[in-house]
């Protein structure tokens, strides 16, 4: 992420002064920029964020006085959309150049332009007729889709004409405010889809338009990027693709097949960087990466997989096991490394977890099968303090074998292998080294395979 520059933005008194003396003096100045308005009744803090390749960045903040005013100076800004959002509840997308004076009012996600540029006033208008849709595109919505796709399909005629009253003086702005419109649509229509509401429809009662967000290769054109949602938008159009999708599938697709969907490298780059936190090894990150690395083509997609491959690095197969430690049925504290000498296969699991009691069955079977192996399987509960007993009772009612831990909660385990969701099975050689943190579950065939390879080996 590319760090924000001290002089991008100053404190509104203090750029007043500077840019006042300066215009006194022989020496050029940039042009002030500034950002001003009333902020909704119980706002405390207005957030500025900038556009840096299809994320959005914070650049500066701004405390809400007691008349709901803020201020914003910007030096020279560089020229695009930016977003402010008051205490972190709903965004309002604006756009900046040199010389700009913006005066609006925001109220919890809806906004007026009191004063300010033509690019803001005509960009203001677009948003105005795209909250017909955009506003049940959002979690907490109740609208179903039997008034959310008339809806849809009234404003989806409407956009042809509105791009023809884009009409600035600032051609670049009306470029991209036409290319955005189409992406705006798109994106509140995907968006609707994928939130959960109390009404689905089936997909022949998808109207015809989204049939058409489909392209065999999306997003060619760069200005996506200048878009602060891009980073979202290529993530829904991945699943979006998934859903509307004829074809059977014995697995989700790869990250290579997925970045086939784009065809701009750039976009490709993004796309495989905001799917870097769906990787919990670092094996798998890597081998993922291997034939997909060559479209971060920007110096921030690359120090971003780095940072996603730091962090991994650590659970690497053939690193160390980390040393855990747990209290058995007998209240005595057993280490990781009291179990060295064994394959050890760990199972992080909860009492109250449905998907971990139905591995059970299939678990016992394969501790059965592999009794008399230099296996060693250990259970370990994240069931909290207060649920010991329940989990004592548990352990004891399904007679279930093996080491018995008790981890008092989210702790040191699921902290330190960044465990988020159980049932979670993990495998160490006799060494007490990672084979792998995300193992196949026992319903599966394949972790007594991985298993006997291991044994094979010792």
């Amino acid at each position: 992420m590319k760090p924000t520059k001290v002089s991008r933005l100053l404190p509104l008194a203090a750029c007043l002064a500077w840019n006042a003396h300066a215009v006194a003096g022989p020496a050029p100045v940039p042009t002030l920029t500034v950002i001003q308005g009333q902020a909704p009744e119980k706002a405390k803090k207005i957030v500025l964020y900038a556009v840096e390749e299809g994320r959005k960045t914070e650049i500066a903040n701004a405390v809400v006085n007691e008349q709901h005013a803020f201020a914003f100076a910007m030096p020279a800004p560089k020229e695009g959309f930016y977003y402010l959002s008051a205490d972190n509840r709903g965004e309002t997308r604006i756009y900046i150049k040199p010389g700009d004076q913006l005066k609006l009012k925001m109220d919890n996600g809806a906004y007026t332009v009191l004063a300010g540029s033509a690019e803001n006033k005509q960009l203001w208008q677009w948003q105005e007729q795209l909250s017909a849709i955009s506003r049940h595109a959002s979690l907490g919505d109740t609208t179903t889709y039997l008034s959310f796709f008339p809806t849809l399909e009234a404003l989806v005629p409407k956009v042809a004409g509105l791009k023809k009253a884009v009409n600035t003086p600032n051609r670049k702005f009306n470029e991209l405010l036409k290319y955005t419109m189409d992406v705006d649509v798109e994106h509140a229509a995907m968006s609707f889809l994928l939130i959960p509401h109390s009404k689905h429809p089936e997909k022949s009662q998808y109207p015809a338009y989204y049939r058409q967000i489909i392209q065999d290769k999306k997003y060619c054109d760069g200005r996506l990027l200048a878009n602060g949602d891009a980073g979202r938008i290529v993530r829904l159009y991945q699943t979006f693709t998934y859903i509307m999708s004829t074809e059977k599938r014995t697995g989700p697709a790869s990250l290579e097949e997925n970045a086939r969907l784009f065809c701009n490298d750039t976009i490709k780059g993004l796309f495989i960087t905001e799917s870097l936190g769906g990787f919990r090894t670092f094996d798998k990150l890597t081998d993922a990466i291997t034939p997909v690395k060559q479209y971060l083509v920007t110096a921030d997609q690359q120090q971003r997989y780095l940072a996603a491959e730091k962090a991994l690095r650590k659970f690497a197969a053939g690193e160390q096991g980390f040393n855990f430690t747990g209290e058995d049925m007998s209240g005595k504290k057993v280490a990781f490394n009291d179990l060295k000498g064994k394959v050890v296969v760990v199972d992080v699991w909860a009492t109250w977890c449905g998907p971990c009691k139905a591995e059970l069955p299939h678990l016992q079977k394969l501790e059965e099968e592999l009794r008399d192996k230099n296996v060693t399987f250990v259970g370990y509960s994240v069931d909290e303090t207060k649920d010991k007993e329940k989990w004592s009772a548990f352990v004891k009612e399904k007679d279930m074998k093996g080491v018995q831990l008790f981890g008092a909660g989210w702790s040191e385990v699921t902290k330190f292998y960044d465990i988020k969701g159980i049932p979670r099975f993990m495998v160490f050689d006799q060494q007490g080294k990672i084979v792998t943190i995300d193992a196949p579950r026992p319903s599966t065939p394949e972790l007594k395979a991985l298993i006997e390879k291991i044994l094979g080996k010792g």
